[in-house]
């Protein structure tokens, strides 16, 4: 029983890590499928960006648009309020004699 060598008492080649110079066909076929995946997503992920980009650029332009419509809101009722106080204060001088 002198002779037992544990878990590894039948193995012939070494336990240790080695290179070959033989590569595997499954090899070859993972190695150009993960290619091709990285390639398809890099495909995908500049046309999202330029998805995005364009619509950004919509945005942009709906809020510039929707900027100068507040501007031109904004400037309507500046001279409704100017015409109110006038008004108010004619009022007020006629009630005021």
């Amino acid at each position: 029983m002198s002779e037992y060598q544990g878990e590894n008492r039948r193995a012939t080649e070494p336990t240790s890590w080695h290179l070959k110079k033989e590569v595997n066909l499954s090899m070859i076929i993972s190695i150009i499928g993960v290619a091709a995946a990285c390639i398809t997503g890099y495909a995908d992920l500049k046309r999202d960006i330029a998805l995005i980009q364009a619509d950004s650029q919509v945005l942009h332009q709906a809020v510039a648009k929707q900027e100068s419509e507040l501007d031109k809101s904004i400037a309507i009722l500046q001279a409704h309020y100017v015409r109110m106080d006038s008004k108010l204060d004619r009022l007020i001088e006629r009630l005021g004699r």
